[in-house]
């Protein structure tokens, strides 16, 4: 445990009351607010979580575990104060130890004040009173679907859906609590992991695991890009059996300083949440004096050891307005988001693929930020098969490359 944590902690946390209802919402970041925090939820992108208050209400149903241990003995809490927790459905049959881990998005907070407004929302506390968190969850579409023919893969795996509270990609590791308003934040997001971690291996069965892709979409995307070799590292040891691969959507925002000032507002994030142990520790090492450029995916991505397979947007929808500022419905904006999309597949050649041929990546031309398991196709096939044929050993490179705008990138293709 961190000592220093110690010195500073408050004992008096929230109670997790679970009689709440349902609340269903998405891993994109939706509606951003100036600071870049979202605290808005809803359907989209054919990624489906709901709380449900029967633990008995259909099948399927993933289990809530909060964990109020970590949270008293190592600090790992959200930004008010309130235990971890994740969502655990056992895997089946021939999934029965293997495992897609999600970690969920949502934005970050970039000053106090929006850290603290997040504190109040499902984004910053899994105090049920404020986000409406139950003892079960429904976990469906997409990545999550138990429906083989639109999740062959992955169907009958063991599906965990980590909460995302912290504010800062589950990166942080501030030992000092921020005063403000007569009220605590803490920016714990590492600590919040590594408790994750434990639980899944020590109590769950992840120690038993043959397959393990890490996953998360938006900034969970990027958590995936920063996190995923800390994860394979570990399971090295605790799950020797395993084969880890990740399999971050929607993760890669590129580091530029234009109007949203994307880049000042994450260097704030990397140095307030304190988060330099919490990310690539081969990005850290290579970058002395500079290791902000690890809480970005493009500096992380030449670093990453574990075999990845992003699921990309060439032209995120999401990176269109929150990292560039551009106006995707102003038709004098075309040549400048095409030139952000040449820019970002360069990137990725440079950065990740040729870095690391064992990395793959699915990089579509239409305008959306995560989501699309089976709308988009590139050379005759959407994410799903793409990432399994990738998975298996086989050729794993399908990037689009049609220019904006794209509409029939954009038709789903079943």
């Amino acid at each position: 445990p961190d000592q220093d944590f110690h010195c500073n902690m408050v004992a008096a946390v929230l109670a997790a009351v679970f009689a709440i209802g349902a609340r269903p919402f998405n891993d994109d970041m939706g509606a951003t607010r100036n600071d870049g925090s979202d605290y808005s939820r809803g359907r989209a992108g054919h990624i489906w979580f709901e709380t449900v208050t029967d633990p008995s209400a259909g099948p399927g149903n993933a289990t809530g575990y909060w964990l109020e241990d970590a949270r008293k003995n190592d600090g790992a809490m959200c930004l008010d104060g309130t235990a971890g927790l994740y969502y655990h459905r056992p895997g089946t049959g021939t999934g029965a130890n293997k495992w897609y881990i999600h970690h969920e998005g949502g934005g970050w907070c970039y000053a106090v004040n929006s850290c603290l407004g997040r504190s109040n929302t499902a984004l910053g506390s899994t105090n049920p009173a404020k986000s409406k968190d139950g003892p079960t969850a429904k976990l469906g579409g997409g990545y999550f679907d138990i429906d083989p023919t639109i999740n062959p893969q992955m169907y009958n795996w063991n599906a965990v859906f980590l909460r995302y509270c912290d504010g800062g990609s589950f990166s942080g590791s501030n030992a000092t609590p921020t005063q403000i308003n007569n009220e605590t934040l803490w920016f714990r997001g590492k600590h919040i992991l590594q408790a994750m971690q434990d639980d899944l291996v020590n109590v769950r069965g992840l120690d038993k695991a043959t397959d393990v892709v890490i996953s998360g979409c938006s900034a969970g995307g990027l958590a995936t890009y920063l996190h995923v070799d800390n994860w394979a590292n570990r399971l090295k040891t605790e799950a020797p059996a395993a084969k880890v691969r990740g399999m971050p959507d929607s993760g890669f925002f590129l580091d530029v300083e234009q109007g949203p000032k994307y880049h000042s507002n994450m260097i704030w994030v990397f140095e307030y949440m304190n988060a330099s142990s919490g990310v690539n520790d081969g990005c850290i090492a290579a970058n002395p004096g500079n290791e902000w450029m690890c809480v970005f995916a493009e500096h992380t991505s030449p670093h990453i050891q574990t075999p990845i397979f992003p699921l990309q947007g060439e032209y995120d929808s999401w990176q269109m307005v929150g990292d560039a500022g551009y106006e995707t419905k102003d038709n004098t904006t075309v040549g400048v988001i095409n030139a952000w999309g040449a820019k970002l597949t360069e990137l990725v050649q440079t950065n990740l693929l040729k870095a690391n041929p064992a990395h793959g990546i699915f990089l579509d031309s239409c305008l959306h930020h995560c989501g699309g398991w089976g709308d988009y196709k590139i050379n005759g096939m959407v994410q799903g098969p793409a990432f399994e044929q990738w998975y298996s050993g086989g050729a794993g490179v399908f990037i689009q490359g049609k220019p904006y705008p794209c509409t029939e990138c954009c038709t789903p293709a079943v």
